[in-house]
């Protein structure tokens, strides 16, 4: 296992995104002594996080460089299988690029998937029995790779993985049947755990459940995860997913501005026999049940990042710009198929496998951004698996 005890005094410069956090180049890691002060978990009560004012947040970034971008679109760089496309709206030609071979080819493509659990460990917060508070993501393991994600469920377009369920979805009318994007079984790589020092988080202990969650400094956990990506032998041809237990993301630890709960994103990383390769990346958290209501717990975070990596690995994808459903403040133009519906009460869906119910998200397709209406997709729907959802294409939004 990779442990890390992080020196406070070293941090990579915030340079305006997460994948730009991610590439820093990171000095070694220091030593330092546990500090002298003990604390306990801040106890809170249910919806503490919404009290405070913390909504679920998602984010997408790339360090993908025109040049190299334009190797990916040249089939003449290592990376994920993908295809491009396109769309009209608004008069304009709108191409995209997404994970898989094109839907009109058929046949199934799987994609490698690699794991790395990420502990984090409190220097100086004890549990009530006096010991360290470590957060670890390993007991819900087998039942991620047991989750939606990676296991066969029934939707309408098929037994099949969500995501996979998701893009046959919205290519429902224009894919050959047996045409199908899955993510192969889970290579775990090796388990990092990572010392985290008084003020880079804030530990809160749930009075009624007794689960235990914190709220962690954004710029610290992305100078970690830095160094975690440089360590591990990470495959181009990989989706690589970084998991956390009940981990939350936030500027300075700051409850009133949480919680970042995922984000994908994609980087240069490195040449071999003058082929460039171009890693993509997911970060999600492991999400307890109640800690931001009913419609987000569980794999909530990954399916939600999953979906949309696998929609936008490059996370170039340009389209109309639109705000969320609902009419929520903000504007954006990139193709993320769950952000629209991220904040609303019922975007989960219950999956239910061996008996524990799973809550993957609710996605948008892509006529909703195309503002076209019925095109391609199942029985012309709009969202997917619930097809209720959302009922209307997307509306304009001004960006500044």
């Amino acid at each position: 296992m990779l442990h890390f005890l992080a020196n406070p005094g070293w941090r990579s410069a915030w340079l305006g995104g997460l994948a730009s956090t991610l590439l820093l180049l990171a000095p070694a890691v220091a030593q330092t002594a546990p500090g002298e002060n003990q604390t306990v978990p801040i106890e809170a009560e249910n919806g503490f996080l919404q009290n405070q004012g913390a909504h679920p947040r998602f984010q997408a970034a790339t360090k993908v460089s025109s040049e190299t971008l334009a190797a990916v679109l040249q089939q003449r760089a290592a990376t994920i299988p993908h295809f491009s496309g396109s769309f009209s709206a608004e008069g304009k030609a709108f191409p995209y690029t997404m994970v898989g071979t094109p839907p009109q080819a058929g046949g199934t493509t799987q994609i490698p998937t690699q794991i790395i659990a990420v502990s984090l460990l409190f220097e100086g917060v004890l549990d009530k029995d006096g010991e360290p508070i470590i957060l670890d993501p390993g007991p819900v393991l087998t039942r991620i790779q047991g989750s939606p994600n990676f296991r066969p469920y029934s939707y309408q377009t098929g037994l099949t993985q969500f995501a996979d369920a998701v893009q046959r979805a919205q290519f429902f009318k224009a894919m050959n049947p047996d045409w199908h994007t899955l993510l192969g079984a889970p290579e775990r790589l090796l388990p990092v755990t990572i010392d985290v020092q008084a003020g880079m988080a804030k530990v809160y202990r749930n009075r009624s459940s007794g689960v235990t969650y914190a709220v962690v400094d954004t710029r610290f956990f992305l100078s970690q995860l830095n160094t975690i990506v440089q360590l591990e032998r990470l495959r181009p041809d990989a989706l690589v997913l970084i998991l956390t237990n009940n981990v939350f993301l936030a500027p300075q630890a700051d409850v009133k501005q949480c919680c970042l709960l995922g984000f994908h994103t994609a980087f240069a990383s490195g040449q071999t026999r003058r082929t460039q390769q171009v890693q993509t990346l997911v970060w999600a958290s492991w999400v307890e049940q109640g800690l931001f209501g009913s419609s987000i717990g569980d794999v909530t975070p990954m399916s939600h990042e999953i979906s949309e990596w696998m929609n936008n690995p490059f996370g170039v994808n340009v389209v109309p710009a639109w705000q969320p459903v609902g009419g929520s403040a903000g504007c954006q133009t990139n193709l993320e198929t769950a952000d629209p519906v991220a904040a609303l009460p019922n975007a989960g869906f219950p999956v239910n496998l061996d008996g524990f119910t799973f809550h993957p998200q609710i996605e948008v397709l892509l006529p909703w951004f195309a503002r076209q209406g019925a095109q391609d997709s199942i029985d012309g729907a709009l969202s997917f698996p619930d097809e209720t959802l959302v009922t209307e294409v997307s509306r304009p939004c001004t960006v500044p």
